[in-house]
């Protein structure tokens, strides 16, 4: 018996003697790899995929893989992923959308990263075009959960040779637009403009005009106005004459457009290729969006967003979107893609520079940077765009008064914005 249990003695001190040996585990034999989701399509899934691989050849760090998801039901789809764990470590996401994320603890602060001496992102503010600093900062303090590469935004596109022949300029303000559009309903008895998005439209004027959009603190709209109501009479009065139409079934304006039913209208910025595509019937021109006393466009672009992991693959995660948004990264990105870089240094690069020479949408985009800003992207900031876009339906085809529809949609948005 003593021998057996001078044996097990010596057992037990030599496995001890081996755990505490100072071996750790082993290290990560190869890169750490990022998976990346998206749902971008043909050239620009060709010209990312492009991108992906230039960065893995570029270092032996990380590995990045871009995954393509369908554009359908995404992002039901993502948000089930990444709640089940099996979701990407980086995707793309609005701010309106990144709330939920943020609730659930869900998302990686890029801040301690952007901040760090070694790796960090000195000019990441100061770089950043118009407002934009502000959207991607506006859920927390030093917090950081957003890292914008590119984006997009309304432009007017207008039928040139139209004007041109009318003796007319692409407008700078909602009233000249007012005139312009009478002139060309009274000349060709076509509706002079149109608008992609109502919403934005709307929101975009009121804001011009001094009004808030949504109270982050107090969890209210403050439209609740005479700015509101008098912009909501001003549409109306402009459809009721014909010399603004509603786009209805076309549901983009670029189809009206380009068949000459309708002389102007707003839209993206990267569907130039659409409001261009009329086969030489006229020529097309392309300025920046209408503004008023307070310079405003909203910011189509949102950011790029890490989910919790690993502090591996946090870090990794990292050092891609880093990258991705440099300077000439995300220029080049931005020129596929035809939107602005997100950063002044990416805008100014001879690249980019060059580019708007050759892209009337990019020139128009490019001197609109100034002015971009963009709304609040609480809890119930969704409904609010719902809610705006009902209202604007139902006082443009004559269902209701601005008043009644003005109130009843202050009360849906706030009703909303109160349950969180």
């Amino acid at each position: 018996m003593k021998k057996l249990l001078v044996v097990l003695l010596v057992i037990g001190m030599v496995l001890s003697f081996a755990g505490c040996s100072g071996q750790k585990d082993p290290e990560p034999t190869g890169p750490v790899e990022v998976t990346y989701w998206h749902t971008y399509t043909e050239h620009h899934n060709d010209y990312l995929n492009a991108l992906v691989e230039e960065f893995n050849k570029s270092q032996n760090e990380v590995h990045v893989t871009a995954v393509q998801q369908p554009y359908q039901d995404y992002d039901a789809n993502l948000l089930q992923a990444v709640r089940n764990g099996v979701g990407p470590d980086v995707c793309s996401r609005y701010s309106n959308e990144v709330i939920e994320y943020i609730a659930d603890d869900l998302l990686v602060d890029f801040a301690p990263y952007i901040n760090d001496k070694e790796i960090g992102i000195p000019t990441f503010k100061s770089d950043m075009v118009g407002k934009l600093y502000g959207e991607v900062t506006q859920f927390g303090e030093d917090k950081i959960y957003m890292i914008p590469v590119i984006c997009t935004s309304e432009v007017y596109y207008y039928n040139k040779t139209l004007f041109d022949e009318l003796g007319l300029k692409a407008p700078t303000t909602w009233k000249e637009l007012e005139e312009v559009s009478r002139t060309i309903y009274q000349k060709t008895g076509k509706p002079g403009w149109g608008s992609d998005s109502l919403m934005d439209t709307f929101a975009g004027i009121i804001i011009q005009k001094g009004s808030g959009y949504i109270n982050p603190t107090t969890k209210k709209v403050e439209f609740d106005n005479d700015i509101a109501l008098e912009t909501l009479k001003w549409l109306k009065s402009c459809i009721d004459e014909g010399i603004f139409r509603l786009v209805g079934d076309d549901y983009y304006f670029s189809g009206p457009f380009t068949s000459g039913a309708v002389a102007s209208y707003t839209g993206s910025s990267a569907g130039v290729g659409y409001a261009t595509a009329n086969d030489g019937k006229f020529e097309v021109g392309c300025a920046p969006i209408m503004q008023d006393a307070h310079g405003y466009i909203p910011s189509w672009g949102g950011g790029m967003v890490c989910f919790k992991s690993t502090p591996e693959r946090e870090k990794a995660a990292y050092k891609w979107l880093k990258y991705f948004s440099s300077t000439e990264v995300a220029a080049k990105w931005a020129i596929e893609f035809g939107a602005s870089p997100a950063y002044t240094s990416s805008l100014n690069t001879p690249e980019y520079q060059e580019y708007t020479k050759t892209n009337i949408a990019a020139a128009a985009l490019a001197a609109e940077m100034p002015n971009l800003n963009w709304l609040s992207g609480i809890y119930g900031s969704s409904t609010v765009r719902t809610e705006i876009d009902k209202m604007l339906l139902t006082v443009l085809t004559g269902q209701a008064t601005p008043e009644d529809a003005l109130k009843a949609c202050v009360d849906a948005c706030n009703a909303a914005l109160s349950e969180h």
